[in-house]
């Protein structure tokens, strides 16, 4: 994963000094009713600047950061000290021990990986997360295809490299069914949204570790 993109480009053109106290897409609140039952320890995965850890640290989540921009994390110590941050790979093995979390939360950001590093890092998931503890996420859709067949190139089926070399993995439904075979869906619904002014595919998911 080209951890130069994020430091140097990505959070670069995002930033904003009102970021945390900006949730763009505030999709999560129709599973309130999710958080509420397995509210504790939440792992926020790909956290960028850290507005969702804001919104989970104020309903009371002890909440860990976890993000491969130094920049963010910066960013999001000095606005919030109180949260734990961690610096980290997610094509590595994460550095939390077996059964650490509630809820694993990841927001657009398990869309990045090849499938063999796709699937080992959901299976790290899946070990740290505690018994019946909660995967609850969004990612890129297959649907998206049209916003970047112009601009990309076919890695693998499903994942793709863009101009500027970011690479990028749009899913369907198959790869769900495939990545998540060992465990138990609770909810998967595809979606329109927009994100920085721009359309967006995408999926939102929760499943419960089996």
């Amino acid at each position: 994963m080209d951890k130069s993109y994020w430091n140097e480009k990505y959070w670069v053109r995002h930033m904003r000094d009102d970021d945390l106290d900006n949730i763009e897409d505030p999709w999560i609140e129709k599973y309130e009713d999710i958080f509420t039952a397995h509210k504790g320890t939440l792992l926020d995965l790909g956290c960028g600047v850290g507005q969702y850890s804001k919104y989970f640290s104020d309903k009371g989540f002890e909440v860990t950061s976890a993000d491969i921009s130094e920049r963010a994390l910066e960013y999001l110590s000095a606005k919030m000290p109180q949260i734990s941050t961690v610096r980290l790979d997610m094509t590595e093995t994460l550095p939390f021990a077996d059964k650490s979390f509630d809820i694993v939360f990841a927001n657009l950001s398990i869309h990045f990986f090849s499938k063999a590093e796709t699937e080992a890092l959901i299976c790290e998931i899946k070990r740290i997360l505690k018994d019946d503890g909660i995967f609850i996420g969004s990612c890129n859709s297959s649907a998206a295809y049209k916003y970047i067949e112009h601009k990309s190139s076919v890695i693998e089926d499903g994942f793709y490299l863009e101009d500027g070399g970011r690479s990028v993995r749009l899913f369907d439904k198959a790869q769900f069914d495939y990545f998540f075979r060992d465990w138990r869906e609770i909810t998967l619904c595809e979606i329109e949204t927009i994100r920085f002014n721009k359309s967006k595919s995408m999926w939102e998911f929760v499943y419960k570790k089996a």
